[in-house]
């Protein structure tokens, strides 16, 4: 005997889903934003250290905001990457830089990044991926999670140069903007009603 299934598969879900056989479910999603924090340089010296601050409630709120979701969505979150690179650089010759990108929290300071012999030059208009020390991430997302329970935690990010060549001086001065970008995943709460198959 041929029996075509599609039919009595219909006969049975049509009568679940009009019968209103569905469920409430909550899901986790996985939303990605990237922030960023500008440093302008003006050096006369080979070493020097440069601030800036970043606070994370708000930019996790931006990213938030801009997928439709709000703070009580907010499950976990993590700092997934970190990029650096020149905005602004129109000198006549280059530089060579070495140092370290380090992060502060909560009285305590960890190095996020080092960078050795970086050209100037070269890395103007580029995003260029780090390698990240894990005291430093670890600290950053410390930060994030206070933010999921509740606290407005502000980071501070400091460039700590230590050498530069060739020295930069009165005369000749060393002119750019360095920009740093993070990569910050998100997961929240979706709820969606989906068919009970019991």
């Amino acid at each position: 005997m041929n029996i075509r299934p599609w039919p009595l598969l219909l006969a049975v879900c049509v009568p679940m889903l009009l019968g209103g056989c569905l469920k409430d479910k909550v899901l986790d999603l996985v939303v990605t934003g990237e922030t960023s924090a500008d440093f302008v340089q003006n050096e006369i010296s080979s070493a020097w250290a440069h601030p800036g601050v970043v606070d994370v409630g708000h930019e996790i709120r931006d990213i938030l905001h801009r997928n439709g979701y709000d703070d009580s969505d907010l499950k976990r979150a993590h700092l997934m990457s970190m990029h650096y690179g020149v905005v602004d650089f129109s000198q006549a010759h280059d530089w060579n830089i070495t140092g370290a990108i380090t992060v502060s929290y909560n009285g305590d300071t960890q190095v996020l990044l080092n960078y050795a012999s970086q050209s100037v030059q070269a890395a103007e208009g580029k995003k260029i991926p780090a390698t990240l020390v894990p005291g430093g991430v670890s600290l950053i997302n410390a930060a994030l999670q206070d933010f999921v329970d509740g606290q407005n935690p502000v980071l501070v990010f400091s460039i700590n140069n230590a050498a530069t060549t060739p020295v930069p001086s009165v005369i000749d001065p060393m002119l750019f903007t360095w920009r740093s970008w993070l990569a910050i995943q998100v997961i929240v709460n979706q709820k969606v009603t989906v068919p009970d198959p019991f």
